[in-house]
């Protein structure tokens, strides 16, 4: 298991990549987009297509349940659904393997998460391939879009070994 450091929270924080409050439509030519997060993923499902992977919590900004209209939509997205429990501030063996299978299956999946997703883009951006697309969502700012690349794998994989791995 992987927990975050208090001390790391900031600086996971920062981005250099911008902050969009629509989807991008170069996502469109994507060949993998995997989301993390309710409004984020409802979004490109949306206003682009189904993501390759999707991370849900059924929430919003930690503890607001997603609308029953939210909800209807979210239960069409991913072809296989898979329910894993992760701790905030944690990126659990379930989430991480669960995250590797779907990458792996090449089936458009969606864990549900039954606590908190917030830290699955690491593991995301660590374990995709150069050129997958990770959206993830800033509560009040917007979504950022990763194009993984080198620059980035190592930027994530830098984090998740500052992590304390028990």
């Amino acid at each position: 298991m992987y927990t975050l450091r208090p001390e790391m929270a900031e600086e996971l924080r920062k981005t250099n990549n911008p902050i969009h409050q629509k989807s991008p439509t170069f996502l469109k030519n994507a060949d993998f987009i995997a989301t993390i997060g309710d409004i984020c993923t409802l979004k490109i499902f949306k206003e682009i297509r189904e993501p390759n992977l999707s991370i849900v919590d059924m929430k919003t900004k930690r503890n607001i349940e997603i609308k029953p209209e939210q909800k209807k939509i979210m239960e069409a997205i991913g072809a296989k659904e898979i329910k894993i429990v992760n701790k905030a501030g944690t990126i659990s063996p379930d989430l991480w393997n669960s995250i590797k299978l779907a990458i792996k299956d090449n089936i458009n999946t969606k864990i549900i998460v039954k606590g908190e997703e917030d830290l699955a883009a690491l593991a995301v951006i660590s374990m995709a391939k150069i050129g997958a697309k990770v959206i993830y969502g800033m509560p009040d700012r917007g979504m950022v879009v990763v194009d993984v690349n080198q620059q980035e794998k190592k930027r994530a994989n830098s984090f998740l070994k500052q992590m304390l791995v028990e």
